[in-house]
């Protein structure tokens, strides 16, 4: 596997595994345990968040991390 990956997957997860708990989470507080973590509901939305964080948030952080690893280059 690529050190791109690696970083994007390193950096996005969290991003998609806590986004989606926080907002159950809140959902929770309205509707049962059941209701709110085990449905098809959550699993949609997790893995909406899991591929929004790896491929988008992980891409522009590697992005960001490559310019400043050359910008630091250049001095």
């Amino acid at each position: 596997m690529s050190e791109r990956w690696k970083y994007q997957i390193k950096t996005g997860l969290p991003f998609g595994i806590f986004m989606p708990i926080v907002l159950t989470l809140v959902e929770w507080y309205y509707s049962s345990f059941s209701e709110a973590f085990i449905s098809i509901k959550f699993l949609v939305r997790l893995c909406i968040f899991l591929f929004v964080g790896i491929f988008l948030i992980g891409y522009s952080n590697w992005r960001a991390k490559k310019k400043s690893e050359e910008y630091n280059k250049q001095k």
